[in-house]
Order: structure tokens, then sequence, then C-alpha cells
């Protein structure tokens, strides 16, 4: 075992996150951790991690156990390129490099026995750098920052730069070429396009120690883990499968449990009855009170057992989300000659496009390849370079921006909703209980909100719009995956129409019908889910007018 935890207990503002949990990570095992949000997956990283220490209980490593972690704000050497912040994540072969070039420059000047000296520590070092894998640090980090979607062209570019989003990516390809014996990827594959996650996967796949991970997108931890850690009510459940086969084990454990307990709570029910029978016989004849006092006892044990357990919850508490609507005409969007030119750079090439309704359309590409944009034109943020977009009669937009610039920081939910909606106060803290929302986050200021609650947020409004078009980008992120399924349920439930930019290919093969790729300027489509789409990936039908620039 790689690390060992026994009766390991911790609490965060007097609040327990986990409760007497045990479990062991070995090697070659990739271990994903679900959970709703603040069950404390992030908590048990930075323990495994020894960021945080325990309460009580055992936390026991392996001899020389190595233990690396994502973070989700890295920091950089001011001034630094991508390229050098991830050659400088092998510090030791780093450090040799250096040394290394020192002695080259004294070599040049030096003679006789000091030369020689200089030489005999040269060699050292080259045999311990070569060791270090040195002489292939370059290559690795190459390969690293291409898989995650960096092309060379942007190598020499600073990260201070970067997005946040690209920074963390940053940090990962860091992490990625350090000899460490358990991974900790929290969030890895955020801001990731499909081409990059595929590699990060096989990368995961081939890691030769332990890999814990948290991700929201149930496709990526299909492909890349094959254990699974669920946490719940400060308990830790393990599962000896992917996410898929998750699902299934966690209803039949339930199950299991609450056909359990009903049985023992039966058995207590006539344990019960037995001492008051017994008690009330000790009464009348005194010879049964001895057997009275002991059936008591057991029965105090019992029920001590029992109320130190909670009943096994077959169906928890989720976001109740209900799109209501109303018919609007059969073409919804209409687009053609759509073109977007950023000075002397060509975005997206002019194509043509009819979305009609009932469709669910998503679309897809690399990160840069337009997609915010493309929605940014259609929903009147933004103007076309060239073409027209048209939207049919009586269609009522619904806009979800992944950046959330809807939202009005210094505003609170229940003014929001408020103003969307003429709603009285209480009928607005109903509302917005749906979505989870108690009265303390109602009257918070969205700028303190969470990711998780302002994405909320942005469903609540929605339903309360009730338009017939949605236009998502990326609705899913910030979700945990409860809510990402009741979202998914009910825009199966809707009878309007749906485009949605995802990178959670989970969500598009539930829900898309057609899929249309951004590529390089040029637009194909894909009449089909995201599997057909991944299958037939560079051969779709192409709608833009011209297929070249």
């Amino acid at each position: 075992m790689l690390v060992q935890a026994s009766g390991l207990t911790y609490a965060h503002g007097g609040n327990e996150v986990f409760g007497g949990v045990d479990f062991e990570i070995g090697p070659g095992e990739r271990i994903a951790l679900v959970g709703e949000n603040g069950a404390g997956k992030s908590t048990l990283f930075r323990l495994i991690a020894r960021q945080i220490t325990p309460d009580s209980g055992e936390l026991t490593f392996r001899r020389n156990t190595i233990v690396g972690m994502l973070q989700q704000e890295p920091h950089f050497a001011p001034g630094v390129s991508i390229i050098d912040a991830v050659k400088q994540a092998s510090a030791a072969a780093s450090q040799i490099a250096i040394r290394m070039r020192e002695l080259e420059t004294r070599m040049q000047e030096a003679d006789g026995d000091e030369f020689d000296a200089v030489l005999e520590e040269y060699a050292r070092c080259q045999e311990e750098f070569e060791a270090l894998g040195g002489y292939g640090a370059d290559s690795r980090a190459e390969e690293v920052l291409t898989g995650l979607g960096f092309g060379e062209e942007r190598w020499g570019q600073t990260v201070s730069s970067l997005s946040g989003g690209e920074k963390k990516l940053v940090g990962l390809a860091q992490l990625l070429l350090q000899d460490v014996d358990i991974l900790l990827l929290d969030e890895p594959d955020n801001h990731l396009d499909f081409s990059a996650k595929d590699w990060l996967q096989s990368f995961i796949k081939a890691h030769r120690g332990a890999v814990g991970i948290i991700s929201h997108d149930r496709y990526f931890l299909d492909q890349a883990v094959n254990r699974l850690f669920e946490l719940e009510d400060g308990g830790i459940f393990a599962y000896p499968t992917a996410y898929s086969g998750f699902l299934v084990a966690k209803q039949e454990r339930l199950e299991r449990e609450a056909a359990l307990r009903e049985l023992r709570e039966r058995e207590f029910k006539q344990l019960k009855r037995s001492a008051e029978q017994l008690t009330e016989w000790a009464r009348m004849n005194p010879k049964f009170a001895k057997r009275a006092g002991n059936k008591r006892r057991m029965l105090e044990i019992e029920r001590t057992e029992l109320e130190s357990k909670p009943r096994p919850i077959l169906e928890r508490r989720r976001i109740d989300v209900d799109f209501q609507t109303s018919r609007g005409g059969r073409i919804v969007l209409d687009l053609k000659g759509v073109a977007k030119s950023f000075e002397t750079r060509h975005l997206l090439l002019p194509f043509d496009v009819m979305i009609e309704h009932g469709e669910c359309v998503g679309i897809v590409g690399d990160n840069g390849s337009g997609k915010t944009t493309l929605f940014r034109m259609i929903a009147g943020f933004e103007e076309p370079t060239a073409g027209v977009i048209r939207m049919g009669p009586s269609i009522r937009m619904g806009y979800y921006s992944q950046e959330q610039e809807t939202l009005d920081p210094n505003k609170t939910p229940l003014d929001i909703v408020r103003s969307v909606k003429a709603l009285s106060e209480p009928e607005a803290l109903g509302f917005l209980s749906t979505l989870m929302f108690d009265r303390i986050d109602s009257t918070n200021a969205v700028r303190n909100l969470s990711g998780g609650e302002r994405s909320r947020l942005q469903i609540a409004l929605l339903m309360l719009q009730e338009a017939n078009f949605l236009l998502l980008d990326e609705p899913t992120n910030n979700l945990d995956i409860p809510s990402c399924e009741e979202l998914e349920d009910a825009l199966l439930d809707f009878e309007g129409t749906i485009v949605t930019i995802s990178h959670d290919r989970y969500f598009l093969d539930k829900l898309a019908t057609r899929i249309i790729e951004l590529d390089n300027g040029a637009v194909r489509e894909y009449r089909g889910d995201f599997s057909y789409f991944n299958r037939e990936r560079g051969n779709g039908s192409v709608l833009t007018q011209t297929a070249s620039r």
C-alpha cells in the first residue's frame, strides 16, 4: 500500500467532514472521488498531500512516498515563459543542468589538474542527470504541453499573460512531469478540449503510481479510473469500478442496507415487546426480574446501535429543475453567410446553418475555435463580420453564460429572481429553495456565491423566463454530478430548442441530436450524438461556403 487511513476524522468550522473513515490506496490504482459539493473531496486530497492534519486517526504512508497535488491557483516566477516554467518542473535535473553549464564554462578556461577535476565532476553530473531522465526532459515537456493543447507557437508566451484556467494547465503540465508516487488531480480536465482530455486519459492510465481524480466529467471518469470513492455523510464508500458501474453498485448497496435496516427494526420491535412483557410479568412475579433486566439491557444496546447508524437514504434531495415553455415557430434560428474576423485572423469562415424546433445542437471545437464568440453573436452581444442571423417568429431566448456576466455581482439571488418575475418574498424564497438555496444564500450578494451557486442561479432565471430557445454555454461547469443529472433530465423533458457549448461528453451524448464542429475557421455538422461525432470526427458535412482560406 502507498497510503492507508484508519479511523480518520476531520472537522472544519465546527462541522464534521470525516467521521472515522478507513481507506487504502495502492500502486496502479486510479481512483475517482465523487460526492456533492461540500462533501470533502478537496479536503481529503489536502489530507493525503499532508497540507492539513487529521483531528484523530492514522494516515500511514509507505516509506519515501512522494505525493504531488494539482494547485488550483499555481504561482510562477515573474516573466517566465510557458516552456521554461514546465521545464523547471524537474527541479533536481534542472539544478544539475545549471551546474553542468557552469562546469562547461570552467573547462574552457581550466588546464592541468584543475581541468581533470572539473572533467571528473562533470562526468558525475552527467551520470546523475541521465539517471534523472534529464536528457529526455525537454522532449517530455514539449510532449506534455502539446498534449494539453499548447501549440509550439505559444511556448514562448509568458505565463503571466494567460487566463486563470490556462495557468492551471501549465501547473498541471509541471505536475505531470514530476516523478511522484501519488498524483492528486482536482478538476484537471476543466479548460481542456476533447483532444486534450483524450491525451490526459492516456497519460493517467500509463502512470506507474496511483492517481486520485476529482472531476464532474462522467465520461472522463469512465475512461480514466478503475476504482471510485464516494464521499457521503462523513463516510467514504469504495467501489471497484468506474463511474457507470458505480451507479448500479451504489443502488444495490443502498437497497441491501435498507433491507437490513428494516430487518433490524423489526427485530428491535420484537425485542421491545418481549422486554415490556417480561417487565410486566416481573411486577407480578419477582422471579422474572432478572430476565426482564437482561432484556432491557439488550434493548438499550440495540437502540444505541440503531441510533448510531443513520437510516439509508435511497433518494436524496436534489435541485428541482423544470423548464416551462410554449411552442414557437418551426424555424428557430437561421444563419446565412455568417463570418467573424479579427484584424487578419478569420475566426469563422462564412457558413450557413438552420436550427429547427425541438433540436438539441451541441457546438464543439478546440479552445479558441470561436464557440463563445458564435454564441455572443446569436445572443446579440457581438455583430458578425458578415452574414445575417435571424430568429424565428415567437421565439423567446434564454441565455446561460459561462462567464456569468448576466448576473449583477452586487445583487442577491432574491433581488434577481424578483426582478425577473413578480413574486412575493416568501414565493421567491420558496422558488429558490427548489434550487438548494437557503435563506442565507438567497440574501447573499452574488459576488460572494460559489461557482456552483451562481450556476444554479442562472438555471433559476432560465426557469422563470419561460424561454422556448435555450442558449447554454458550458451549463454543467461548477455543478456537482447529481445536479448535472437533474439538469439533463429537465432538458430532456424540455419541449423547446437547445443550442449548447459543452466539453461534457456525457452531457452531449445524452442530449444532442446534432453536433456542429468549429475547426480552424471551418464549420462541419454531424447528424447524431457525441459518440457518433467522435467516431466520424473530421468527416462531417461542411457548412462553410468556402472550405479553405
